[in-house]
């Protein structure tokens, strides 16, 4: 046994399936972040191929009025 235990950590890909056409895909795109209350969210993938086929992931910060907004005009 040769490889040590980080060698062996560090070569291994990461491996999905798409969501679009259910194939496994060593290659995965993050095409959304699925967010939950009651326990932690999860990220859904496409391969290559689908990921087009997404709208782009928003930034959350984006989604969020100005802060001035928020706070019920200037003071």
């Amino acid at each position: 046994m040769s490889e040590t235990a980080s060698d062996a950590v560090s070569a291994r890909k990461p491996v999905r399936m798409c969501v679009r056409c259910s194939r496994i895909t060593d290659a995965p795109v993050l095409v959304a972040e699925v967010h939950q209350n009651s326990g932690p969210g999860f990220n859904v993938y496409a391969c290559r191929e689908c990921a087009p086929h997404f709208p782009p992931v928003p930034d959350v910060f984006d989604l969020l009025p100005p802060a001035r907004e928020r706070a019920g005009g200037e003071r």
